[in-house]
């Protein structure tokens, strides 16, 4: 009987000498004629070794086999999706079916979480001019439940005046408006300012 080393028959093989060590390990009824160590070369049986390979060969395609047998016998929602002439479908082509609908899923999730910017523009608006009123109403209110100075509730109302108009500003830019948000200041400052 004639021998070779792990190198020798990784070349018979066409394979790496790492993965004829990886087979070697992997598999414990892999046909080792004797063991190497320090120095000392590993002997194996050529004709045993391809047996072995061409068996390990088989298996996994009989395996590989069996498991596509099992899977077509499986039946996936996107099984409905289809007319029955396409219901044959190998696995890789079942998997990117149902990849593609779950990015149509999520495509369609998105959609429903977009707003219409004229759809919201009037109950926005609506909502502001309350929002305004109150808090140009507040500082005359606090002054006089709590009897403050004349100066201070007109810095008050100032400091609200401004932190409305940067909230008009930001909204106005968000919608981009037709139609401008009613103004922070109301029509009174209007007719004050010169």
């Amino acid at each position: 009987m004639v021998t070779v080393n792990l190198e020798e028959m990784a070349d018979k093989l066409r394979i790496s000498l790492p993965t004829m060590r990886r087979m070697v390990r992997k598999y414990r009824d892999f046909p080792v004629v004797a063991e190497g160590g320090n120095g000392i070369a590993w002997q194996l049986d050529p004709e045993a070794v391809i047996d072995f390979v061409q068996r390990m060969r088989d298996e996994e395609t009989a395996s590989r086999a069996e498991r596509d047998e099992l899977l077509a016998q499986i039946s996936l929602p996107i099984d409905d999706m289809l007319p029955p002439e396409q219901h044959v479908l190998s696995s890789s082509d079942r998997l990117k079916l149902a990849q593609a609908r779950l990015k149509e899923i999520e495509l369609q999730k998105q959609a429903s979480q977009l707003v219409n910017k004229s759809e919201i523009r009037g109950p926005l608006s609506e909502a502001f001019t309350v929002l305004v009123q109150f808090f140009l109403g507040q500082p005359a209110q606090q002054g006089r439940r709590y009897n403050l100075p004349e100066a201070v509730v007109r810095d008050m109302r100032r400091d609200n005046e401004a932190q409305l108009r940067i909230l008009h500003r930001k909204l106005c830019d968000i919608l981009s408006p037709v139609e401008a948000l009613p103004d922070p200041q109301g029509d009174e400052e209007h007719e004050r300012a010169p």
